[in-house]
């Protein structure tokens, strides 16, 4: 009960009031269920037992005819009620993970990977919108149930009550034998499915160097594997419910075999006494058994999804924890960030969790209008120290001042204040993402269709060197470049991404190795072309050509966890 109380609790109002309809609903069926099923027992029984159907009789069953239909109707209604809340519900879900994967902080974002996320996003909150709808079904099923098992006991007396009393029990013994399995069987189906869908993405990221392996069947004979352990365990879980719904059906089949065997071994006058009465307890079991499954069935499926609901509950407590933080942040002093000095750090400790100590008491200064070159041997912390420039990862010590406020303590001289560096800063990372759209899409990535600035685009694409090739392309700047650039040269997709962060407005560059496919001449163009065009803008590279550093007004080596000016 508490998994429903916590999943009808974050629904969304316009969901809870959709799901207070379909409880309605739901509750409406088995009435009309049983009676239905009670009014057709009571006209076949008049039907049997009477010489002549009277007019009154007739009506009846016309009556309940029309009823029936308008039942499907509602049925129907009660259809699409469901599907609204199974479909839009989990959309809904999927926004809020999704919110929290995007404003995440970067160590959480890089604790996963790409399949991860989407099981996240769209598996587990579909997953969770299932287990309510299971929930909300089961409790009417369980009533029609009780409904038809007071018909039984009505009809058949106590052989009607040995018969639900035999049922109950076969049915929690039929869940409790294998729920522990079942539930193990939706661990290992979610992290299967993850590595599964893995090995496709794997597939493409690594193409050129499959075609070129030696042996490019491992790479199917890696994603063999995880779909193979995936459909393995796909198939035990699909086997127990099928288990579950046999024994229970073709037992209790048996079950009456056994006890028409039992009454035809009595004297025939006494079979055709209580024949009426057979047929109407036969029929009212065997509309129990479908019931009976389901309720199995469903709460077995609940047990199988309950992996994807601590996943989601864990999600959802880190986003209200965000939202929280945003409530709070909002609350505070709001700073325009300024940048008339430039970057000073000064005493930076920082080591990840368990793992050496990359930065202690290290300091530098990058000024306002200079270019300046961070270099050191791989592993050394290059990427790390921009990420700290850049707020995404927050020291355990030490100050970072953009002017005069300290983005470690988010702070100036008047106290405590919120700033956004996206105001002043753009990046360029090392791994360079394109979607498959134009190349004006991609230059203008983080703008509205309908504000794009053609104009602006062409002279970003000149000042990243690359607008002779653009031009030469079929359709300009509306040419589409494929998934991740593919129709075009690794040069060419780090250029795109140049005049992406040219194209924003901003007072400091941070490239982090993003001309390492270029070679020097290109490199010292667009460096050239991003000063003549920019102005007194600030630039800040990590690289490891020391060629490309010495273009550099100033260049500082990461050295035994210290920043050291060399230049």
């Amino acid at each position: 009960m508490e998994m429903f109380r916590y999943l009808t609790g974050i629904l969304e109002k316009e969901d809870k009031k959709t799901w207070r309809i379909l409880i309605i609903f739901c509750f409406f069926s088995p009435v009309i269920d049983v009676f239905s099923f009670s009014s057709l027992i009571y006209i076949v029984n008049t039907i049997v037992s009477e010489e002549q159907v009277s007019t009154e009789m007739m009506r009846f069953a016309l009556f309940m005819g029309i009823a029936s239909l308008l039942a499907g109707l509602f049925e129907l209604y009660k259809c699409e009620i469901s599907n609204q809340l199974e479909y839009y519900g989990a959309h809904r879900l999927s926004v809020k993970v999704c919110e929290l994967l995007i404003k995440e902080d970067l160590l959480y974002h890089n604790q996963k990977s790409v399949m991860q996320a989407l099981s996240m996003v769209r598996t587990d909150t579909q997953n969770c919108i299932d287990i309510l709808i299971t929930g909300i079904r089961l409790g009417p099923n369980f009533i029609t149930m009780a409904g038809c098992f007071l018909v039984l006991i009505y009809v058949s007396k106590w052989i009607g009550v040995i018969s639900c009393i035999l049922l109950l029990v076969f049915m929690a013994v039929m869940f409790c034998k294998f729920r522990t399995q079942i539930k193990d069987y939706g661990i290992r189906s979610r992290k299967n499915l993850i590595k599964t869908n893995a090995q496709v993405t794997i597939t493409y990221g690594v193409f050129k160097e499959m075609k070129l392996s030696d042996n490019p069947e491992l790479v199917l004979e890696r994603y063999q594997n995880a779909s193979s352990e995936y459909a393995k365990v796909q198939r035990k879980f699909k086997y127990r419910t099928s288990v579950i719904g046999v024994i229970m059906q073709n037992s209790v089949m048996s079950f009456l075999f056994f006890i028409l065997a039992f009454l035809m071994w009595g004297q025939k006058e006494a079979l055709i006494h209580i024949l009426v009465s057979m047929v109407v307890y036969i029929t009212v079991l065997i509309r129990v058994i479908p019931l009976a499954y389901f309720l199995v069935d469903g709460m077995n499926s609940i047990e199988f999804k309950k992996e994807s609901y601590e996943a989601l509950r864990e999600n959802l407590k880190r986003y209200d924890e965000m939202r929280q933080k945003e409530k709070l942040d909002g609350q505070i002093r709001q700073k325009k960030i300024t940048f008339q000095k430039g970057i000073r750090v000064r005493n930076l400790s920082f080591q990840y969790h368990k793992y050496a100590e990359i930065f202690k008491e290290a300091s530098i200064d990058i000024p306002k209008g200079c270019s300046v070159a961070v270099m050191g041997m791989s592993g050394a912390g290059k990427t790390t120290f921009l990420d700290l420039v850049l707020g995404l990862l927050k020291p355990q010590s030490g100050s970072i001042l953009y002017d005069d406020y300290d983005i470690v303590t988010q702070s100036d001289a008047a106290g405590n204040c919120q700033a956004k560096l996206g105001t002043v800063v753009s990046y360029i990372p090392q791994i360079v993402y394109l979607n498959g759209e134009t190349i004006r899409n991609n230059v203008a990535f983080f703008t509205r269709e309908d504000e794009i600035d053609d104009r602006k685009v062409m002279e970003c694409l000149k000042c990243a060197q690359i607008w002779e090739d653009v031009e030469r392309m079929p359709e300009g700047i509306h040419t589409l470049i494929g998934e991740n650039g593919t129709a075009l040269s690794g040069g060419q997709r780090q250029r795109i991404a140049l005049a992406r962060a040219l194209y924003k407005e901003f007072e400091l560059l941070v490239m982090d190795e993003a001309t390492a496919a270029l070679d020097l001449e290109t490199e010292k163009a667009v460096i050239d072309s991003i000063r003549r065009i920019k102005g007194d803008k600030t630039i800040l590279i990590a690289t490891h050509h020391r060629s490309l550093a010495n273009e550099c007004d100033r260049i500082y080596k990461i050295e035994n966890q210290k920043i050291i000016q060399v230049k």
